[in-house]
């Protein structure tokens, strides 16, 4: 853990951003739960600070492993990462906001079962581009939304909640976004060795750039 730790705290200082999603654009919006999911999502609308942002850093269009990370404001806070993937473990480089598949990599693991979580945009009959300009244009003709998804081990995605994105959030610092930290109790990432190992990274990308180190 302490060798992981080390490389993404070396990354992110070189880089002097983030290990990987360097450069995002953040946004503000709400996040609705439907009935059904599998998370404890909480009830009602919820206010979201969300950061889409590029995981390796490619310019402009350039195909990337995309992200969407999310901040559920309130108590508990929780924060949710997603990345552009096929399947849904597996990270994989998407040319579009409004075409990627979402997916967290790993599940989650509430009351002893693993439960994934994924997301893809409502509409797609404007495809955009790869490019954080591309999603301030789709943000000209409206709101860019998403549908979060849930699925229990290997089965079949459930509607799990609609997320709405309708600006970008004014300038000041990003939230360092921690799934591994901020999280309702009785859910977190699975399996746990991967989780510990996502944490070393997290913790180690934080220290990098400047930011607090683990608790």
């Amino acid at each position: 853990m302490a060798i992981t730790a080390k490389l993404f705290r070396v990354l992110a200082s070189a880089r002097h951003a983030r290990a990987f999603h360097p450069r995002g654009l953040l946004l503000t919006g709400e996040l609705t739960p439907f009935d059904g999911g599998e998370l404890p999502l909480p009830a009602g609308t919820r206010t979201v600070t969300a950061r889409l942002s590029k995981g390796v850093g490619t310019p402009g269009d350039v195909p990337d492993a995309l992200g969407l990370a999310l901040r559920l404001h309130g108590e508990p806070l929780w924060d949710l990462t997603l990345t552009s993937s096929r399947p849904r473990f597996l990270p994989w480089p998407s040319a579009s906001w409004t075409e990627a598949r979402f997916s967290s990599l790993t599940p989650y693991r509430n009351d002893g079962e693993a439960i994934w979580l994924g997301a893809r945009a409502d509409r797609r009959d404007n495809p955009g581009g790869a490019s954080l300009d591309s999603v301030r244009r789709l943000l000209e003709d409206g709101p860019l939304q998403y549908i979060l998804y849930t699925a229990r081990g290997t089965g079949a995605w459930r509607t799990a909640a609609r997320l709405t994105l309708d600006r970008v959030a004014a300038d000041g610092p990003a939230p360092a976004f921690d799934p591994m930290r901020n999280h309702p109790d009785g859910v977190e990432m699975a399996p746990r060795w991967l989780a510990h190992l996502r944490e070393s990274a997290y913790a180690g990308s934080r220290t990098g750039r400047g930011g607090p180190g683990p608790e």
